[in-house]
């Protein structure tokens, strides 16, 4: 099976944590996906500076007009279940394999996505910030695809921003989730 990431998971350090196996940059293999749009609307209950906030992070939407870039990997049985943890408060849709460009794949695509309404994020919201950091996590990946890969990321996902940044260390309130992202499950 395949994975779609899109947000963190573009960054191999943060992927790496949900996987025991080594992974490279080979293994996060860049790809354009038709009917889908990167939003900032899903909501992570996290902890700034000892007070509960709430997180807003990137997600999908669809859209058949659009598309949008990220990369897919493949994925043991074993990995995916990690992965639902770490993803715990997303939803599982499938991808089309048909429907993914820039990889030759043998089978539809996974990718976790916000769909319940009450952890997406609406412009106005109280208390609701994007962490400066996650930018970082996603930034700090760029050096490892080309060009265009980063143009359009930027582009989609970077160039303005429906909530106020947050600048400071944060963690997720789940201390399940916490531990997936931050730590990892690699010995």
């Amino acid at each position: 099976m395949y994975l779609f990431g899109f947000g963190s998971l573009i960054n191999l350090n943060s992927a790496q944590k949900s996987f025991e196996r080594e992974l490279s940059y080979k293994d996060l293999i860049p790809v354009r996906v038709k009917g889908l749009k990167k939003v900032w609307n899903s909501i992570e209950q996290i902890n700034f500076d000892s007070k509960d906030t709430n997180g807003v992070f990137l997600n999908l939407q669809k859209d058949e007009n659009s598309s949008t870039n990220g990369v897919v990997v493949k994925l043991s049985q074993e990995e995916f279940e990690v992965l639902k943890q770490r993803e715990k408060n997303y939803s599982q849709v499938i991808i089309k394999a048909q429907d993914v460009q820039g990889a030759n794949l043998d089978e539809d695509v996974i990718a976790f996505m916000t769909t319940n309404e009450e952890k997406l994020a609406k412009v106005g919201d109280e208390n609701t910030y994007i962490p400066a950091k996650y930018i970082d996590i996603l930034t700090s990946a760029f050096e490892h695809y080309d060009e265009e890969f980063v143009n359009e990321y930027k582009k989609e996902a970077l160039e303005e921003f429906p909530f106020p940044l947050k600048q400071g260390v944060y963690k997720f309130s789940d201390p399940l989730q916490n531990k997936l992202a931050k730590e990892g499950i690699r010995k």
